[in-house]
């Protein structure tokens, strides 16, 4: 009994200084970190953190949409190989980086209905080309859906696929999300994070320092977007008909079960468009933006081109 007595004070003395850890690291990456590094720009009440590079180039403009829990820390890489080759717009949703946060539950369509009152705010030369990566394709297809005559293209970057959102398992996602929530408050996984991101390394330091924060910081708002995504789905057309479109897919994994499906659902995803152009890596894991981000960059740039050449 005294053993177990003495188990559990251990135990609760590790969680509070996990806890204590946690408190004094969050403050000082806000010391450090809470001066956004671009602009803020006001949207229906409240501020999103904006990248807006180009604005007096010719249209199209390429917006980036981060997969659920990124930031447009995501895209440095694949911005910095475009230049000024065209208008760029990158931005944190409401509750991630450097925006502000909203009360209330954030479905796809909050997120559309925001990303459509940025682009009016913002005044980047119209009509656009959505890249969105994981999630982050689900909503640039919402919102082509719902907008059409603003999308003149969509680049899908090792997007995710609606069939495989409904296969999986809402309660256990919402489970998974918590956990990690819970790691969180006791300075678990800011440990972790070096370990994990593996990808971020060909960041400059200080990228790499602000996106490690960020994740702390964006932890409570994926699990608010996750939900209602994994909960509900998202319902989309079967078919963009002749829309431009290009699909950047991962390498794929022989060994393992999970990769070959995503792949089909890649090629799934490339016969949307009747004009549609399929990539796929030869290295690299879902953060192919980090992996290869010239590839990313050239498929967009194309992308770009082809839109440009059809309009003159």
């Amino acid at each position: 009994m005294d053993l177990l007595i003495a188990v559990l004070i251990g135990f609760a003395f590790i969680l509070l200084v996990g806890f204590v850890f946690e408190s004094i690291m969050r403050w000082r990456d806000q010391q450090r970190f809470g001066k956004p590094p671009y602009e803020r720009i006001p949207v229906d009440g409240y501020s999103l953190h904006v990248e807006r590079i180009g604005q007096v180039l010719p249209a199209p403009t390429v917006v980036f949409l981060s997969t659920i829990g990124g930031s447009l820390l995501d895209w440095q890489l694949v911005i910095s190989e475009l230049g000024n080759s065209a208008p760029i717009l990158a931005y944190d949703r409401s509750g991630y980086g450097w925006s502000s946060s909203v009360k209330g539950e954030r479905n796809p369509q909050k997120v559309v209905d925001e990303l459509h009152a940025l682009l009016e705010a913002a005044e980047m030369p119209s009509p656009v080309v959505l890249a969105g990566h994981g999630f982050g394709g689900l909503f640039a297809r919402l919102y082509q859906a719902q907008h059409p005559e603003n999308v003149a293209g969509i680049v899908l970057v090792d997007s995710s696929h609606p069939e495989l959102v409904i296969q999986n398992d809402h309660n256990k996602e919402v489970k998974r999300q918590r956990n990690i929530l819970r790691f969180r408050r006791f300075g678990i996984l800011r440990l972790m994070l070096p370990r994990v991101l593996i990808w971020i390394d060909k960041l400059t330091l200080q990228q790499r320092q602000q996106y490690r924060a960020v994740r702390q910081w964006d932890i409570p708002m994926t699990l608010r977007e996750v939900v209602p995504v994994f909960r509900d789905g998202v319902e989309l057309p079967d078919s963009l008909g002749d829309l431009p479109l290009t699909v950047v897919s991962r390498s794929v994994a022989e060994e393992l079960e999970f990769s070959q499906e995503w792949a089909d659902h890649q090629e799934d995803l490339a016969k949307l468009s009747s004009d549609s152009t399929h990539i796929t890596l030869e290295k690299g894991d879902h953060y192919v933006q980090f992996a290869q981000p010239e590839v990313v960059a050239k498929a967009i740039s194309d992308m770009v081109n082809r839109i440009r050449a059809k309009e003159s």
